[in-house]
């Protein structure tokens, strides 16, 4: 491990000291290096998923039909005494729009104030079709009666929250966590890393001094609680581990083998200082 820093475009590709390779396309996306194409196509997908889920909610059978098309039985998600939220949804319909809503802000705010690295067309492409697939199969099972959470009682906002199953109120709870410490942690690293005296220095304090991808847990907990807020406890549970599972077996190892190269004997002391690498206290 060589002791001195390098900048993005210096670092070779190649395994970790651990023997992990992330793969040539990963050293490729982490150099420093404005990519119009790719960011403008990247605010245009995520934006484009909102009209897609109102879509889904408020007009389209496509997937109450797909459930019954594969022996289950689909529920409404309004009835003629739901409460009117936005744009003629229920409460509830309401809610999952918002959720939606909030995870596309956050992720154009990232690209367009945050990140500075290399975003190709098609990498952006593919996180964004990533992230509208979770969301499309999280608004498929709001519809489902065996996963959906609908409250009993939607003839105001108050009310359907009150009577919504307890997995609403802990996902809602999650979701505004995670949500938080992803775009807040972000914005102390880059606050840090704008001060010409920290040129070449990893940042481990703030919110990172909890996990050294702590950005990668706050994604976990707001996708997860999302997902409870629409499947249950069951679908949840199953994204939790599906994304925990991702993050610490090829993200954050590929993020190491970055760090250890980017900032040598550095990146070896904040390991030693932050232990843990997805959650506090966790992983």
């Amino acid at each position: 491990m060589s002791d001195q820093p390098k900048r993005p475009e210096e670092i070779q590709a190649g395994p970790s000291s651990s023997g992990y390779d992330p793969g040539q396309w990963y050293w490729e996306s982490r150099k420093k290096r404005s990519n119009p194409m790719g960011t403008a196509i990247f605010s245009i997908l995520r934006l484009a998923d909102l009209p897609l889920q109102y879509y889904l909610l408020r007009y389209s059978s496509f997937l109450p039909d797909l459930i019954r098309r594969i022996g289950g039985t689909a529920i409404p998600l309004s009835s003629p005494l739901s409460a009117t939220g936005i744009a003629g949804l229920s409460p509830y319909q309401t809610l999952i729009l918002g959720l939606a809503a909030g995870s596309s802000a956050k992720q154009i705010y990232w690209k367009l104030m945050i990140n500075d690295t290399n975003m190709t067309s098609g990498f952006s492409t593919a996180i964004c079709a990533y992230n509208t697939l979770l969301n499309t199969l999280n608004t498929g099972l709001a519809f489902w009666a065996v996963t959906s959470q609908v409250p009993a009682d939607q003839g105001s906002f108050l009310s359907s929250l009150a009577s919504a199953p307890a997995a609403v109120p802990v996902g809602l709870t999650l979701y505004t966590v995670g949500i938080f410490v992803e775009w807040y942690s972000e914005i102390q690293r880059k606050r840090f890393k704008s001060r010409p005296e920290n040129k070449d220095k990893p940042y481990s304090d703030g919110l990172f001094g909890l996990a050294r991808s702590i950005n990668y847990g706050g994604y976990t907990l707001w996708r997860v609680g999302y997902s409870l807020i629409c499947g249950g406890w069951t679908w949840g549970a199953l994204v939790a581990v599906w994304l925990a599972g991702d993050f610490c077996a090829r993200a954050i190892p590929s993020m190491d083998a970055y760090c250890e190269k980017r900032y040598g004997s550095q990146w070896a002391e904040v390991k030693k200082k932050v232990p843990y690498g997805l959650l506090p206290w966790i992983y």
